[in-house]
């Protein structure tokens, strides 16, 4: 919250265009954060597989992989105006399919594409409007609130819009509510002054331009490397934001194989899992605010890594024990409440120690970072991320089909538990220092 009090003491809520720009990126990534979420819990329910979960956010993920750089080029020679409505409108419309055709599979893999592919255009275009609309003063807190938002967008939309919408009032209302959002977005993009024309030489890129380019970018890169080899607690904070971000994809893939498996219930009850996970963001965010100045980065790092790691394993024994508690306490249904407030516990501590991890981990890169570095290193991250996230996808649902989902929580937690005792000793020297 301090993002927006200090929003508030430069005066960026009198700023029309500020306003109508931040609004409609809370309102456009909600939607689409929604929209993915909605689809894994459509596509589970129609198949019953978490091979089909894991594809259905690997569609979500490769147009950052096929259309990110060319993005960013169009939106350099495009009034951005102009993008951030029709992409705005493109989205709205490209959820209608779900409306008219019908809840099918097909249709599912390929609105989440649509929705996808236009938001990588979405993105730049919204950064890079903020400079020609904020004083250059104001970057810095206007960078930061629109980060804290990015941040909660995909809280409220994937973890709590979506599965909440869907089990209390179906698929298609939230499709509708989904169509309006994106609409109400572009209409507020309208509002904003036109970007300034490019001048027609910059469309012009001879061979020559674009070898330099790409020269400088691959020495840009190298610099990065090296920069990162001699940073070693800089390289760790990468490792520890790109880990987080992959164990959300795994639990978006796996959360509704996951209930319906181990609690028995209809995919549709997934909001069990996610919402307590979503509150224990939250709270864990206002712990931090609480007690941050008495904490170490580090510390809080190591100590989210562990209990993430805990969690991950109790939730791969919770088959066992919901046998367990169906034999003692004389079956399924009654053990049922019992089991799924526990299994909601842990999933409040798994979202508590995602935000002791990610918030002190980002935080120590805009800490660590020099300013001539930190695009080329951030440009890096979004590379670890993409990676990262795109290759378990590739096996964690099969893996989950065949073995179910208990042993890929086990592996997960392997994974943390490795990340958390290779990173303790250059955690250990920046909390000595």
């Amino acid at each position: 919250m301090a993002e927006v009090q200090e929003a508030v003491h430069v005066g960026l809520f009198r700023n029309r265009a500020f306003l109508a720009v931040w609004a409609a990126q809370v309102l456009s990534q909600t939607a689409a954060n929604a929209v993915t979420s909605a689809l894994i819990i459509l596509v589970a329910e129609l198949t019953h597989s978490n091979t089909s979960s894991s594809f259905l956010i690997l569609l979500a993920i490769i147009p950052a992989v096929l259309f990110g750089i060319g993005a960013g080029v169009l939106v350099d020679r495009t009034d951005r105006r102009f993008v951030l409505v029709v992409t705005n409108a493109l989205r709205g419309v490209a959820v209608l399919p779900l409306l008219v055709a019908g809840t099918s599979l097909t249709t599912a893999y390929l609105v989440n594409f649509l929705v996808a592919a236009v938001t990588i255009f979405f993105v730049p275009a919204e950064s890079a409007t903020i400079p020609g609309i904020v004083r250059k003063r104001d970057l810095l807190v206007a960078n930061s609130l629109f980060t804290f938002t990015f941040n909660g967008s995909f809280l409220l939309g994937f973890i709590i819009l979506a599965p909440i919408t869907v089990s209390l009032y179906g698929f298609e209302f939230l499709w509708t509510v989904i169509a309006a959002m994106f609409g109400i977005s572009s209409v507020l993009c309208a509002t904003l002054p036109p970007s300034p024309t490019p001048q027609k030489a910059a469309h012009l890129i001879s061979a020559e331009l674009a070898e330099r380019a790409f020269t400088e970018t691959r020495k840009g890169i190298s610099e990065a490397f090296h920069y990162l080899r001699a940073t070693p607690l800089v390289t760790w904070a990468m490792i520890y934001i790109a880990l987080t971000y992959t164990l959300i994809a795994v639990a978006g893939a796996l959360a509704p194989g996951f209930v319906r498996e181990v609690l028995r219930l209809g995919e549709r009850n997934v909001v069990v899992l996610v919402a307590p996970a979503g509150i224990g963001v939250v709270f864990g965010l206002s712990l931090l605010n609480a007690v941050g100045a008495r904490i170490s980065r580090a510390n809080a790092i190591g100590t989210g890594l562990l209990v993430v790691g805990l969690a991950l394993l109790v939730l791969a024994a919770a088959r066992p024990f919901a046998e367990v508690f169906a034999s003692r306490l004389g079956g399924v249904l009654e053990a049922l409440p019992f089991f799924v407030g526990m299994v909601s516990v842990t999933a409040f501590f798994f979202g508590l120690a995602y935000a002791f991890i990610t918030v002190p981990a980002m935080t120590l890169l805009q800490e660590q970072l020099r300013d001539d570095i930190r695009g080329r290193v951030f440009g890096v991250l979004n590379v670890l991320v993409s990676i990262f996230s795109f290759l378990p996808l590739i096996f964690v649902g099969p893996l989950a089909d065949v073995w179910g989902v208990a042993p890929v929580f086990v592996l997960a937690a392997v994974v943390v538990f490795g990340v958390w005792f290779g990173g303790r000793g250059v955690r250990l020297k920046s909390s000595l220092q």
